[in-house]
């Protein structure tokens, strides 16, 4: 019997996700941005290299690592206005079977990847911290003017790509304004031939923490 990948990603969210389990904080500034993603997506205190990528296809063509732990991101969609920021930021991490799988030794054989969570936790803590980052009497927007959507998850690299570029914000009628993030997950356990490198990946399209924090300050007019 062949199993989906997303009934597969339930088992694994199952088996890894422990009651007592959380999601790590989100800190602005606290370190790399797809850095602290990737804690937050595997629950893992484990320092990843960030390789920051300038040109797309480079971007595309990257794969993390395991010996040496190597994540990649990719800055894009900046803004057409008198705000040098981009919109979105895209990070390849790993899921927290796949660290555990190749880290355990590193921790007496104890699981250094406590969870599986998701890219919309990953916006969730950022909207958080981001708020609770400005002070109350330099908000525009708070938590309450935000819905974070459940991430669209795709399960081959091209539909995650396309169509580009991705829009993390959009603003429903009733004037919230709603997150967006467009997720890959490749197990690393999985039946479907594939090369090793392509298992136990989850790649995220997130919002860029400093547009976040312009749109909470006020600071641009959205369409």
């Amino acid at each position: 019997m062949q199993v989906s990948a997303s009934f597969y990603r339930a088992c694994v969210l199952l088996l890894l996700s422990p009651t007592w389990a959380w999601a790590s904080d989100y800190t602005p500034g606290a370190g790399d941005y797809c850095s602290q993603a990737q804690k937050i997506i595997a629950g893992t205190e484990l320092e990843p290299e960030v390789v920051r990528h300038t040109n797309y296809e480079a971007f595309v063509a990257s794969k993390p690592t395991d010996q040496p732990f190597v994540i990649h991101r990719y800055d894009s969609a900046p803004l057409h206005s008198t705000m040098a920021i981009n919109t979105v930021v895209s990070c390849k991490l790993r899921t927290a079977e796949r660290i555990n799988a190749a880290h355990d030794n590193e921790a007496g054989g104890l699981p250094v990847a406590e969870a599986e969570f998701s890219c919309d936790e990953v916006h969730r803590l950022v909207l958080a911290g981001t708020v609770a980052s400005v002070p109350v009497p330099e908000r525009a927007l708070d938590t309450a003017d935000w819905i974070v959507e459940p991430e669209d998850m795709r399960f081959i690299g091209p539909r995650w790509l396309e169509p580009w570029p991705f829009n993390p914000v959009s603003r429903d009628q009733g004037g919230l304004y709603r997150l967006h993030t467009r997720a890959l997950y490749a197990p690393h356990a999985w039946w479907v031939p594939m090369p090793e490198r392509f298992l136990g990946n989850y790649y995220c399209h997130l919002v860029s923490p400093q547009y976040l924090e312009a749109m909470v300050r006020g600071m641009l007019k959205f369409p």
